[in-house]
């Protein structure tokens, strides 16, 4: 509640989504007070006046099982007005399909459902791709309720008793190199279209230069990858991860470019930069992602660069 409240008063600038977590972030024996807590935040913030609430962050609920959404689903339909959606951990094709069954059990069907792709059935060889296909069908078939995808890396990590370190990017992990393949691989259809955001990163410490430098890298990375976004943990990566999602300016001139020439008798074009050929048909798709990122994330002005904006 005091992120919360923070984000409201100003004083944490940049939160838009933020989770109120009922999984990993309590203990065995928490769960009763942390239910509770969730009920008096989600009372005070339906008590709030419009102005206030405009300033509110989107709020989701982490939830950590179906009985536990069970539980709260009386909070969630009393105080639907202030909640955007709920994520679910774990996630596979059978609890997508039975947390969109509670929800639309309490004629709660306008709240957004974000899974989190972070358990063994997806690393392990001999099960994964059976999974991965499950998993496809059930997010086609309620692609206007799912509103992205997240990569779990610090559970994939956990199972072979392993954690981040300063001195590499998740993309320096074999094992972790190889999930998020896959799940771009499976996940990142055309048809599904549904954005998919980068891994989480534990280490927050911005001052220090080596983290913060393979931070940078790894959004890069992400972003090479076809991952929009990225989750954070604490505020000191907020504005690294906005900045990294801003659009460059020759991207965006060159996606209009693609663009405009659809229908041209000319199949390629020079960039804007003159160093790189645009080619209609390859960087079609590309350039309709570019420009929808634009409106949400902005466009960097001529010869600046994303270091520019972490100055603000």
């Amino acid at each position: 509640y005091n992120m919360i409240y923070k984000s409201v008063t100003g004083q944490v600038r940049g939160v838009r989504p933020l989770a109120i977590c009922l999984e990993d972030a309590i203990g065995i024996n928490g769960e009763k007070e942390a239910i509770n807590n969730l009920k008096l935040i989600l009372e005070d913030l339906s008590n709030k006046k419009t102005e206030e609430l405009n300033r509110t962050p989107l709020i989701f609920i982490r939830i950590r099982d179906v009985k536990q959404l069970i539980k709260i689903k009386d909070i969630i339909v009393k105080n639907k007005e202030v909640l955007t959606g709920i994520l679910i951990p774990k996630a596979n094709a059978n609890l997508v399909e039975d947390c969109i069954e509670v929800l639309d059990s309490t004629s709660i069907e306008n709240l957004y459902v974000i899974p989190i792709i972070e358990s063994k059935e997806f690393i392990y060889n001999e099960i994964k791709e059976e999974s991965f296909n499950n998993l496809y069908n059930t997010l086609l078939r309620h692609k206007e309720r799912i509103l992205n995808i997240r990569i779990g890396v610090t559970d994939i990590l956990g199972m072979y008793g392993i954690r981040r370190s300063k001195y590499f990017s998740i993309y320096d992990n074999l094992i972790c190199s190889s999930f998020i393949t896959d799940v771009i691989n499976y996940l990142n259809r055309p048809e599904l279209d549904i954005p998919i955001s980068g891994g989480v990163s534990e280490l927050f410490d911005m001052e220090n230069e080596e983290i913060r430098n393979k931070y940078l890298k790894e959004i890069l990375l992400d972003k090479f990858h076809g991952l929009i976004g990225k989750t954070v943990i604490h505020p000191n990566q907020i504005q690294l991860v906005q900045a990294m999602c801003t659009v460059k300016y020759e991207d965006y001139k060159d996606a209009e470019t693609i663009l405009s020439s659809v229908d041209s008798k000319y199949g390629v074009n020079k960039s804007i930069c003159g160093g790189r050929m645009n080619e209609v048909n390859p960087h079609l798709l590309w350039a309709k992602k570019i420009m929808i990122l634009s409106k949400i994330y902005g466009v960097l002005n001529e010869g600046v660069e994303y270091d520019e904006l972490f100055k603000i």
